[in-house]
C-alpha cells in the first residue's frame, strides 16, 4: 500500500489510487497482509485502507477471500493483541472474507505459515 495514494476518509483527492489496490487485491484468492504496531494497533497506512472499504462498492471484490494478517512490534501486550484480533476478526466478518490467522508474535507466524498453502 506505501506505493499506493489513500486518502483519508472523507477527504477523498482526484490522485487517489484506492480503487487501483482494489483491483491488484481481485487477482488473488489469499491476501497476506503485514503492518507494523504503532500505539497499540496496525499502522495508519493499513487503518486508512480499513477505513475506506467501507465507502466503496468495490470492495465487494474481497468476499470471499481468505485473510492473513501479520502485525509486528516489539512485544505487544494482551491488549493490543486483543485490539488487533478484534480489528481482524471484524474487518473479515464486515467484508464477507475468511480470516485464517493473525499474527503478532514469532510465534504465532511459525504456526502459521507451516500451516499456510499458497
Amino acid at each position: 500500500m506505501a506505493d499506493y495514494r489513500i486518502s483519508q476518509y472523507g477527504q477523498v483527492f482526484e490522485d487517489d489510487e484506492m480503487k487501483e489496490v482494489l483491483k491488484e487485491m481481485d487477482k488473488y484468492d489469499i491476501l497476506v497482509i503485514g503492518s507494523p504496531v504503532y500505539w497499540y494497533t496496525v499502522g495508519g497506512m493499513l487503518k486508512t485502507f480499513i477505513d475506506r472499504l467501507y465507502m466503496l462498492p468495490e470492495a465487494e471484490a474481497l468476499r470471499g477471500k481468505k485473510l492473513y494478517l501479520f502485525a509486528q512490534g516489539s512485544a505487544p501486550n494482551q491488549d493490543t493483541v486483543k485490539s488487533i484480533e478484534f480489528l481482524s476478526n471484524r474487518l473479515s466478518y464486515l467484508m464477507g472474507m475468511e480470516l485464517k490467522g493473525v499474527v503478532t508474535d514469532s510465534s504465532d507466524g511459525r504456526e502459521i505459515l507451516s500451516k499456510m498453502k499458497i
